[in-house]
């Protein structure tokens, strides 16, 4: 082999290994789910943990809130406690034909009625983010008997 072409295979390889390099990293590759996925994992874990934090140093705003949703009913169907479902907390997209809403959602029971339901949605922006006491909304109404009977 000439020197010229040991010259030019030397500079050339080194190159086009960087420039694949840089390039993987900085592209989706299929690699990425073996380079990343425990990584992704564990963060996903880590996001949902200070959601739910977040949730729970919000409890009485969020039930002082279902409260109010619930405030016109008759004296006997009034809510007068709220009993949260942390390991509910879930967040979900939700397509539109305008683009795609991120909800985060927290279920729980009222009144101690083991068969009660109700959900509270709050809006995000993406879905690692913090959810807002001013982004929140009843996204299912009070039911009772497995969701089978409104609680009116």
């Amino acid at each position: 082999m000439k020197k010229r072409t040991k010259v030019v295979l030397g500079i050339s390889i080194p190159l086009v290994l960087i420039i694949g390099g840089i390039t993987m990293t900085q592209m989706k590759t299929p690699f990425d789910i073996f380079l990343i996925k425990d990584f992704t994992a564990q963060s996903k874990e880590n996001t949902k943990q200070m959601q739910i934090d977040y949730l729970k140093k919000h409890e009485k705003e969020m039930t002082t809130f279902v409260m109010n949703q619930n405030q016109n009913q008759s004296p006997d169907h009034q809510i007068r406690s709220v009993q949260w479902d942390w390991k509910s907390v879930e967040v979900h997209d939700d397509k539109t034909m305008f683009g795609t809403d991120i909800y985060l959602t927290v279920e729980g029971k009222f009144n101690e009625i083991q068969s009660s339901s109700f959900a509270l949605d709050f809006t995000l922006d993406n879905a690692n983010d913090i959810p807002s006491m001013k982004a929140v909304d009843l996204s299912q109404a009070f039911t009772i008997d497995g969701g089978q009977k409104g609680y009116e």
